[in-house]
């Protein structure tokens, strides 16, 4: 198995305990010992908490990222996002920023990203990406 970056849907589906969710993420930090998640994710989930004032949510966040690796943008993840916007702007394709970004960083730290929101990512070339609802691996 390779290593993987959490989506902002995984890490919120394994925070409300969805159970396929929460057998794949267990098997692979026993496997590896952690997951990675991307500085995005954190600042969508955080944001969503902060607005709905779920303070005990919060405390569990930060409690669980801090079990795990957390992967900023860099120089490469950067470049490399810009160019998934100029392509998909050029055939009329758009995706969110947050998940350009996503991508980016997925990709300079070759990472297969673990999403349910697969149709948010299926324009960007180069990206490996696997589910985690739907099956146990």
């Amino acid at each position: 198995m390779k290593q993987v970056i959490i989506d902002t849907d995984i890490l919120s589906y394994y925070m409300k305990g969805q159970s396929n969710v929460v057998e794949n993420f267990d098997n692979h930090v026993n496997e590896f010992g952690f997951v990675f998640i991307s500085r995005i994710t954190i600042i969508e989930i955080l944001g969503g908490l902060k607005s709905k004032n779920a303070d005990s949510q919060i405390t569990k966040l930060k409690a669980l990222i801090a079990k795990h690796k957390i992967l900023d943008t860099s120089e490469m993840s950067s470049e490399i996002s810009s160019n998934i916007f100029a392509q998909l702007q050029k055939v009329g394709r758009h995706s969110g920023n947050y998940d350009i970004l996503i991508a980016g960083i997925t990709i300079a730290n070759n990472l297969t990203l673990v999403t349910n929101n697969e149709k948010d990512y299926e324009n960007i070339q180069d990206l490996e990406i696997t589910n985690w609802t739907l099956t146990v691996r």
